[in-house]
């Protein structure tokens, strides 16, 4: 299952282009809101090079949820829990964003 910007999580329309190209591998230990978790990494592609930590925190790419102070915040987070808390996930880095976060395309392996 890929994560997705439809309520049902079963669709994602990333975009193509890959900014970093890394590919990292990790369980899901626990979800800051609707389209971003933290991760305790396994593993990451040979072009590591960007030097990922054991505990990184995703930001799914090409969604933008509501923030968990906003009507409908607290659902989409547990949408998101119920999803893929404790669940290994590859992550199709695109970037870092300006709060540090790891911008990827997450897929539930």
């Amino acid at each position: 299952m890929i994560i997705t910007n439809t309520m049902d999580m079963n669709i994602f329309n990333a975009s193509e282009e890959k900014i970093m190209q890394d590919i990292i591998y990790g369980l899901v230990n626990s979800v800051i809101d609707g389209d971003t978790f933290i991760i305790k990494g396994t593993e990451a592609s040979e072009s590591n090079k960007n030097k990922y930590s054991k505990w990184e925190r995703i930001r799914i790419a090409n969604i933008d949820l509501s923030e968990l102070k906003t009507p409908g915040g607290y659902r989409d987070k547990v949408k998101l829990e119920s999803t893929i808390q404790g669940i290994e996930v590859s992550c199709s880095v695109q970037s870092r964003d300006s709060f540090g976060r790891v911008v990827a395309e997450v897929e539930l392996l």
